[in-house]
């Protein structure tokens, strides 16, 4: 047995009380603050929370208050800068850790915030933030049963924190979840834009009423279905591949194929000619400057894709169209099958997933909803998350991650998303984008802002890979373990 000495248990004792003591004192003052939260009203909650850290300097709850705080405003430098204040002052509190992986986790430093989370739950296992962290990033990283496992766990520790609940109740079976949602929305407020996306999930999942949907009409093993090149004008030469999709045997459409897109999206027009069936409103957005659409969920007995039949769909309708095709259909649809887009053959290709897939020849990717997002260098330097997009034409970047490889140059390049035009267009000199096992240089990579897809999302996006680098690729797709491969070809 190991003996502290005398003058070492009294310095242990010390500490002791000067890491507890203020929390008895400063306990209403914490609960305060902490109703600020619950309210919605995160500037009271981070002024409280500050004067907390100025009177009590080792208050760790204040600390880890204010990153939250800050962070729900979005102030992400405030929240970091206060996360650093935080971590030297209380190297070994297992909330000031969970906080500080909650800012890496914003930053889109994911192999960082898994190291905090995991040190706060070594210092102390019934961290419920740690936890609650912990499950986010399992749920990037494609282990969905072990994040269940994880918001479970940080919910039997803490009931009363309202973004333990919600990711708790989001994984819930019906209706369980839409109640537990509800108690959500009602207890614990937020910013507009987030509360309207709960509001439509909500309502969505009551119109759904827990029926499975997407259902294989017979089992199919493997299929190949034929991309076709959408080719909007001769200068541009074909911009990405579309497939054909009958909907309810009454309605045809061309979709296009895009890794960036959620489940099956087609135009009103299209929705009326099928006979869909309204379900509820949802907001159509992405990027773009103009705000998102107002369109709607759609019920749909029938979607024919190839040999692939589905009954009881669900698809998104947008009141925006193009001329060049009737919506978009993500690989997600497809996620049973081990996914292969060979766009050269112009082929998609779906096979029967193995056992397990040799790691060594794919690169993990993280996933937030249908998002598949892969860690990115440009140049040497500068390090980000981009999404893999094939409905992006072009590799574009934000401007923060643009500012550490180069000087930005305005642009009149015309650059459209699911929320309309984009405004403040740049271009960055020639530059080299590396990713998996490939390095592809680069000039004029377009830069615009994607603030708003970040804060959506909860981690930073530093920028988007899009079909002009894909286009001579064959990419295959594990979205059961997160992986993914591609095979370039001259």
């Amino acid at each position: 047995m190991i003996r502290l000495r005398p003058i070492l248990l009294l310095a242990v004792a010390m500490f002791a009380m000067a890491q507890t003591s203020p929390r008895s004192a400063s306990a209403p003052a914490l609960a305060a603050a902490q109703e600020d939260i619950n309210r919605g009203d995160f500037h009271a909650a981070a002024a409280a929370y500050q004067t907390l850290t100025e009177k009590e300097p080792l208050l760790a709850e204040a600390h880890a208050g204010l990153v939250q705080s800050l962070l729900k405003l979005d102030e992400v430098d405030a929240a970091e800068q206060a996360s650093r204040k935080a971590a030297d002052a209380l190297p070994q509190s297992a909330i000031v850790l969970a906080a500080d992986g909650d800012v890496k986790f914003r930053r889109g430093l994911l192999v960082d915030a898994r190291d905090r989370y995991q040190a706060a739950l070594r210092l102390d296992e019934k961290c419920a933030r740690a936890w609650l962290g912990m499950g986010r990033i399992d749920a990037a990283e494609s282990h969905r049963a072990k994040s269940r496992e994880a918001f479970a766990r940080a919910h039997e520790l803490d009931p009363g924190d309202g973004d333990i609940l919600y990711y708790w109740a989001i994984g819930l079976p019906f209706p369980q979840t839409v109640a537990q949602l509800q108690k959500h929305l009602a207890e614990y407020r937020n910013d507009e834009e987030k509360e309207r996306h709960e509001r439509e999930y909500i309502e969505f999942l009551k119109a759904l009423a827990g029926r499975k949907v997407w259902i294989p009409a017979r089992e199919v093993p493997s299929a190949e279905i034929k991309l076709r090149a959408i080719v909007p004008g001769v200068k541009d030469g074909t911009r990405a591949y579309s497939i054909q999709v009958k909907l309810n045997n009454r309605a045809t459409g061309n979709v296009m194929l895009d890794t960036g897109a959620s489940g099956l999206t087609i135009s009103s027009k299209l929705a009326e000619k099928a006979h869909a069936t309204w379900l509820s409103d949802h907001s159509i957005e992405g990027v773009g400057n103009s705000g998102p659409a107002k369109g709607y969920e759609a019920w749909v007995d029938k979607v024919t894709i190839g040999p692939l039949e589905f009954h009881d769909c669900h698809v998104h309708v947008t009141p925006r169209s193009s001329a060049d095709f009737d919506g978009m259909i993500g690989t997600d649809v497809f996620e049973k099958y081990l996914v292969k887009v060979d766009f050269l053959a112009h082929k998609l290709r779906l096979q029967p997933m193995p056992p397990a897939l040799d790691r060594d020849s794919f690169t993990p990717f993280y996933r937030f909803g249908h998002i598949m997002l892969m860690p990115t260098s440009v140049g040497d330097t500068a390090h980000g998350l981009f999404v893999l997009d094939t409905g992006s034409v072009t590799n574009s970047m934000s401007p923060g991650l643009a500012r550490q490889i180069g000087t930005l140059h305005s642009s009149d390049i015309l650059v459209n998303g699911m929320s309309g035009s984009v405004t403040n267009v740049f271009t960055v000199d020639e530059t080299v984008l590396q990713f998996s096992r490939f390095r592809q240089p680069h000039e004029n990579m377009i830069i615009f802002d994607l603030h708003g897809v970040s804060k959506d999302l909860g981690t930073e996006i530093s920028g988007l890979i899009g079909f002009v680098t894909f286009k001579n690729m064959t990419i295959t797709i594990d979205y059961r373990d997160g992986l993914i491969d591609f095979d370039s070809k001259p």
